[in-house]
């Protein structure tokens, strides 16, 4: 009784004056064959396979100039819970209001998903299953030609009385400051990405390291061309308090031959560590921070943050076809050269900084307004530095196959 009358209070707020309520949710099992995703098959490696799913519960709701935001979030491997077991698993994905100042200023608190620019340094990492979100401020100010935003963030692990010591999180950033200014003149944008982070230094209660990435962003697109440049600097301290000096790259190229083919060529260069100036105590491998992962440099993953190339860095270049409008279709293939940007030893030795080739082949097929399949197949074909990188002698073919399908139904909406 008292569960249904609060149920009607809650939709009699919800739907009372101007306020408008939407109530949707996502359902996204995937199914993954892994038999060399992410680490090197062996001759005594057998193949992986296994479901996840993530289920989400969205409210939103509108009322005068506040616009605020639910999202309760399960994630699970299927079978890992016992039958009739009592496993908690729901968590807060996101739970924050935006609050219109005027025409082009809003302010939006609490817990949200955050994307800025190609999501390279910044991204709410959708294809992550749980997916990435921010305890903070936004403030945003956006019109027909420039675009300002400013992310505060100040973590803590529990309620103190004295101090702000963050042992409990030392993984995570303690301080966040992040500010995107962008100008568009026409066909043309220039952008900077400003991100100061700060982590505890390990095995103390008051020390700080914090580290500062900046750069710029031109972009060019008019008819059918697309091109885009991005250079960003690395400085400060690192987690462990190394000096940071590291560099980051990219550009590209997409023509649109029409409405259905489109082809993107380019190059992303990631500045690494001399490993054979052994007196170089400074850290030089450039980390990409917040940003997504797994949608620039393969499907395979192998290449994703700077231990996985032994801080040595990574040269990505890459071509992409990608076709649409084949009936509910869309069709992408992927090629990728890999390749170290700085010196590797193995051995005492210097070895070839070539790692890998890879093919990608993803399609996506939408059945409906609301739910979309996906299948892709990743292969990858590696030198014997990236061995000796990853400590394991291939065999066979590395591959990884997934099949993923994504449920958005709407429950209500006045």
């Amino acid at each position: 009784m008292k569960r249904g009358l609060l149920f009607i209070i809650f939709i009699t707020f919800f739907l009372s004056g101007k306020a408008q309520l939407k109530v949707d949710a996502e359902y996204r099992p995937r199914f993954e064959f892994r038999d060399g995703y992410k680490a090197i098959k062996t001759e005594d490696s057998d193949p992986a396979y296994f479901v996840t799913q993530r289920t989400r519960l969205n409210l939103a709701h509108t009322y005068n100039n506040v616009f605020s935001k639910i999202s309760i979030q399960d994630y699970r491997v299927w079978g890992e819970s016992k039958l009739k077991a009592d496993d908690p698993g729901l968590n807060l994905f996101e739970a924050y209001f935006k609050l219109k100042l005027n025409e082009g200023w809003a302010l939006t608190t609490g817990r949200q998903a955050i994307n800025i620019d190609n999501k390279r340094l910044f991204s709410s990492a959708n294809w992550n299953q749980v997916s990435s979100s921010h305890d903070g401020v936004t403030l945003d100010f956006l019109n027909k030609s420039f675009n300002f935003k400013m992310i505060t963030a100040f973590n803590q692990a529990k309620v103190s009385n004295f101090g702000t010591d963050y042992s409990d999180q030392i993984s995570n950033y303690k301080f966040l400051n992040v500010i995107w200014l962008e100008k568009k003149f026409g066909d043309f944008s220039l952008a900077n990405l400003t991100i100061t982070d700060g982590y505890q230094k390990e095995g103390t209660t008051n020390t700080d390291y914090y580290r500062l990435t900046s750069g710029a962003i031109a972009k060019y697109k008019k008819e059918s061309n697309d091109i885009q440049f991005r250079g960003f600097y690395q400085t400060g301290k690192n987690k462990k308090g190394q000096d940071v000096s590291a560099y980051y790259l990219n550009a590209s190229y997409a023509h649109s031959f029409n409405s259905a083919l489109k082809l993107t060529g380019g190059i992303e260069y990631k500045s690494g560590n001399d490993l054979t100036d052994t007196l170089n105590l400074d850290d030089n491998a450039f980390d990409i921070l917040y940003g997504a992962r797994h949608g620039f440099n393969g499907m395979m993953d192998y290449f994703s943050i700077p231990g996985t190339t032994k801080n040595a860095g990574l040269i990505d270049t890459h071509l992409k076809f990608d076709l649409s409008k084949v009936k509910n279709w869309k069709l992408s293939a992927r090629y990728h050269y890999f390749a170290l940007a700085n010196k590797y030893l193995y051995e005492n030795k210097e070895q070839d900084k070539f790692l890998a080739n890879e093919i990608d082949l993803i399609a996506t097929y939408k059945m409906n307004d609301i739910i979309n399949l996906q299948l892709g197949y990743g292969m990858l074909f590696g030198s014997k530095t990236l061995e000796y990188i990853k400590g394991a002698e291939a065999d066979g073919l590395q591959q990884y196959f997934f099949t993923m399908i994504t449920v958005k139904p709407t429950f209500f909406k006045n």
